[in-house]
């Protein structure tokens, strides 16, 4: 896994996927299975924006129940089912547990039939897995067995609670590493800041992008004989950029409080607020609970970190929240329907009506689905280029969706060398996990940049400025 520059300018690729978060880096994955030459350039860092902002669960729909959407239900649990086998050192069983009250359509009776139905929609959910990575059925627990599985919990009304299984991704910067690791295995040229500045044409068509390297200064041209742009949230950016005008989605803002505490130990909570659910998720030594939306441009009100964290003391009373228990905010931009509510689907969306033939988009929705969501936008560019090869990422070993091993200047140097870390930032957030939980200790940092800058040859100015974009971009992640 190289920055190799002369490997993206030196032919015509098959494809050309514009943006890493893990929707882009699946589906350079997916196509570079299949055979199709591929390429993938990053404007920013591969993760840096919305896949950063992550309340690290994998889960199967049971919501979806709600409105009897049973396919995208469906999609989920095998989604679900595909990650824990394709991942398995990353992504794990995680219990799921919420209280009841009452006995009417929020009661523990209601629960019970949801949760027996989930099972019986996912009767599948464990085919093919080992016994450690399978998800047991849900089942209904007593007033007294919730609260011993939530010491503190408010008694008040309270008849019972439900348990079922999902799963959790212990690092999702490691697993997207991982499918970009599996990508360039199978010829995938890469590059992260790279940024597509505008469309080459051929015939009318679009024949690849104009890139301007963000840390060299210069600009190239990548040709390709599809391009498809995932750059997510960016989509409408990336569009305008080679020259598509388009009514913009709608981009809200989610939020997730990463906590010091591990107020929650051994499963995820769930709590009803303001009329929806919010989790408190264990993580790591601390926890995480999730998730807010906010409108657009909400991410720099200084305060809708704040009202979140009220909403969650509201939703968790017995765990006593304050703000000394926030070590980060992952803030992290996503499409919506309006400014206030957020998509439930997907985008697949071909270019050639719109002058820019060559071109299509994808814009996914939810972490869990991003590996079909690849497969599908995937499909659509074998259709074009009139290849048959079908996708394989289902049932392939991810062999690289693991941490880093050896000492800490080891891992530094794993990551520059094999990973493209190529500022402090990248390394100390995407590839090291030193500052996903919190702020990363001092001499951490100190070790990771005196690691990198003699072997990325920074002198002292360079040296200095990553240490300040590192704490400028730690600065935007607290409360």
């Amino acid at each position: 896994m190289k920055r190799d520059l002369g490997a993206l300018t030196g032919r015509e690729h098959d494809v050309l996927v514009i943006g890493g978060g893990i929707h882009g880096a699946f589906a350079a994955w997916d196509a570079a299975q299949r055979g199709l030459l591929t390429a993938l350039v990053e404007a920013e860092d591969f993760g840096a924006g919305t896949s950063w902002n992550s309340l690290k669960t994998i889960h199967g729909g049971l919501r979806y129940l709600q409105s009897i959407d049973l396919p995208r239900m469906r999609e989920s649990i095998r989604e679900r089912r595909t990650l824990l086998a394709i991942a398995p050192e990353l992504v794990r069983p995680l219990a799921f547990v919420v209280p009841t009250y009452g006995h009417g359509l929020k009661g523990r009776e209601a629960l019970a039939l949801a949760l027996r139905v989930n099972d019986l929609v996912s009767a599948d959910r464990n085919a093919g897995l080992p016994p450690a990575q399978r998800l047991a059925p849900g089942r209904s627990l007593s007033r007294d067995e919730f609260l011993r599985l939530v010491p503190g919990a408010s008694a008040e009304g309270l008849t019972g609670g439900g348990v079922w299984m999902d799963a959790q991704v212990e690092s999702s910067e490691r697993l997207l590493v991982g499918v970009l690791h599996a990508a360039a295995e199978q010829g995938t040229a890469l590059a992260n800041h790279a940024r597509a500045t505008g469309a080459l044409r051929r015939a009318g068509r679009i024949a690849g992008v104009s890139v301007l390297d963000a840390l060299g200064g210069g600009v190239f041209e990548v040709r390709a004989r599809q391009v498809l742009n995932a750059a997510g949230p960016g989509m409408d950016d990336v569009l305008a950029s080679v020259g598509v005008r388009r009514t913009p989605v709608p981009l809200l803002f989610a939020l997730n409080l990463v906590l010091k505490r591990a107020v929650a130990k051994g499963h995820a909570i769930g709590a009803s607020s303001a009329g929806r659910y919010l989790f408190l998720v264990p993580w790591r030594d601390g926890a995480m609970i999730g998730t807010d939306y906010v409108p657009a441009g909400g991410a720099s009100d200084p305060f809708a970190a704040r009202r979140f964290l009220e909403e969650a003391s509201r939703a968790f009373p017995w765990a006593k929240l304050s703000a000394d228990d926030v070590a980060l905010v992952h803030r992290g931009r996503v499409p919506g329907l309006d400014a206030k509510r957020l998509a439930v689907r997907h985008l697949l969306l071909d270019h050639a009506a719109e002058g820019a033939p060559g071109l299509s988009s994808v814009q996914g929705v939810k972490y869990t689905t991003a590996r079909a969501v690849a497969e599908a936008a995937v499909d659509r560019l074998c259709h074009q280029l009139g290849h048959a090869r079908s996708s394989r990422t289902a049932a392939t070993r991810l062999l690289h969706a693991r941490a880093l091993e050896g000492s800490l200047p080891e891992r530094a140097l794993q990551a520059v060398r094999e990973e493209m870390a190529l500022t402090l930032p990248d390394a100390v957030l995407r590839r090291l996990d030193l500052g996903t939980a919190g702020p990363a200790a001092a001499a951490d940092v100190e070790i990771v940049a005196q690691t990198l800058a003699a072997e990325l040859g920074w002198d002292l100015a360079r040296l200095e400025a990553e240490k300040q974009a590192l704490a400028d971009a730690v600065a935007r992640s607290v409360l």
